[in-house]
C-alpha cells in the first residue's frame, strides 16, 4: 500500500491485523515449549488478548501522556475546543480500559469465574483491537507524510484554509501553496511537463474574498500564468475541497478517470486527504507542507475517531465477534 501510495482505512486494517497476529505468533512460540496437549495450546491463544493489553499498557500510557501534553500546547495556540482535547480523552480511555481489565479480571469475578473470566478476556480482545488500530493509524498517517508524489501530475489541488483580513496568506496557507509550486517546478525541470493548479476554498462570512482567490493572487505574484490556475471557490471544508476540485477537473478535462493529480496541504492533513480522495474516486498523491508539531497528535486521534465512525458497522460486528470468540473458546477450555 505504501509503495502504491494507497493510504486508506484498508491499509490500517491490514497493518492492525498483522500487528496482532504477529503478537499471537510471538507469544505462542515463546510458550510452545510448555505445550503438552491441545488444551494448553488453546489456552495460550485464549490468553493472548489479555497479555497484549499487559505488554502494551506502558506504551499506551506513555503515548496518552504525550498526547495530553500536546493538547496543552494546542489549546494555548488554537483555543479551547472539544476537538482539541482528544488527547486528554485518549488518556482517560486508555487508563480506564487497561485498569478495568487488569484489576477486574483478578478481583471482581470471584465467585462466578465461568462467566466473568470470559467477559474480561473478551474485553481484553476488544481493547487490543482498538490499540492495534490506533497504533497503525499513527504509522499510516506518518508514512503518508513521508511519501513524495511521482512527477507525472496533470493537476495540483491546493487545499485552502483561513487567510489574513488584508487578503495575504497566513504562514499555514502560504506553506501549502509554496509546496505545490515547488513540486510543479521540480516536475517541469525533470520531465518537461507542466501541471495546472486548482486552489480550492470558498469565502467565509468574515473573509474579504474566497480562499481560492487569495491563493490565486499570491500565485500570480510568483509568476504563475493565469491560464494555469483553475479556482474552486465553493468549498467550506476538506471534503468539499476534494469533491468540487474533482468537478473542476472534469469541466477542464472532460473526465477525471484517467487524470493524475496531487493535492497539497499541511502534513497533519495528508492522510485525511487520501481518505477523502479515495471516497470520491480521485487518483491523487499528497504533497506535504510542514507545520507545528503539536497539530500531529490530535490529527492522529481525529483519524482514529473518523475510522470508527466511517466503519461503525464493521467495528460493532468486530466487537461482537471478539466477545463471541472469547466465550466459545472459554467453553471449550472449561
Amino acid at each position: 500500500c505504501w509503495q502504491k501510495s494507497e493510504f486508506s482505512y484498508s491499509m490500517v486494517a491490514y497493518g492492525a491485523m498483522a500487528l496482532y497476529v504477529a503478537a499471537i505468533v510471538v507469544y505462542t512460540i515463546y510458550y510452545m515449549r510448555a505445550f503438552d496437549h491441545f488444551h494448553h495450546f488453546l489456552y495460550t491463544i485464549y490468553e493472548t488478548g489479555f497479555y497484549f493489553v499487559v505488554v502494551a499498557a506502558p506504551l499506551m500510557l506513555i503515548l496518552s501522556f504525550l498526547f495530553a501534553f500536546s493538547n496543552i500546547w494546542l489549546v494555548r495556540h488554537e483555543g479551547f475546543r472539544l476537538v482539541n482535547l482528544l488527547g486528554f480523552m485518549l488518556g482517560v480511555a486508555c487508563f480506564t480500559g487497561t485498569a478495568f481489565i487488569l484489576f477486574g479480571r483478578y478481583n471482581f469475578y470471584k465467585g462466578n469465574e465461568y462467566i466473568w473470566d470470559a467477559f474480561f478476556v473478551g474485553a481484553a480482545y476488544i481493547v487490543s483491537f482498538f490499540e492495534c488500530v490506533f497504533l497503525f493509524i499513527m504509522i499510516t498517517a506518518f508514512l503518508s507524510t513521508r511519501h513524495y508524489p511521482v512527477y507525472d501530475k496533470d493537476y495540483v489541488i491546493i487545499l485552502g484554509c483561513g487567510f489574513r483580513k488584508d487578503g495575504t496568506l497566513t504562514p499555514l496557507l502560504k506553506g501549502r501553496v509554496d509546496s505545490a509550486l515547488r513540486f510543479e517546478k521540480e516536475q517541469y525541470e525533470k520531465t518537461g511537463k507542466h501541471a495546472k493548479f486548482i486552489p480550492s476554498g470558498g469565502q467565509g462570512p468574515d473573509e474579504v474574498m474566497s480562499e481560492s482567490e487569495a491563493m490565486k493572487r499570491y500565485m500570480l505574484a510568483q509568476g504563475i500564468p493565469e491560464a494555469s490556475i483553475l479556482t474552486e471557490d465553493k468549498s467550506t471544508n476538506i471534503r468539499q475541497n476534494i469533491k468540487y476540485s474533482k468537478q473542476v477537473i472534469e469541466e477542464d478535462n472532460g473526465t477525471a478517470a484517467d487524470v493524475k493529480a496531487a493535492f497539497a496541504t499541511t502534513n497533519y492533513h495528508i492522510f485525511r486527504g487520501y481518505i477523502l480522495s479515495g471516497m470520491y474516486g480521485l487518483d491523487v498523491e499528497g504533497i506535504s507542507a510542514k507545520t507545528k508539531w503539536y497539530f500531529f497528535p490530535n490529527a492522529f486521534l481525529r483519524e482514529f475517531v473518523g475510522l470508527l465512525v466511517a466503519k461503525k458497522v464493521k467495528v460493532v460486528l468486530t466487537v461482537f465477534w471478539l466477545f463471541l470468540v472469547a466465550w466459545l473458546v472459554h467453553m471449550m477450555l472449561v
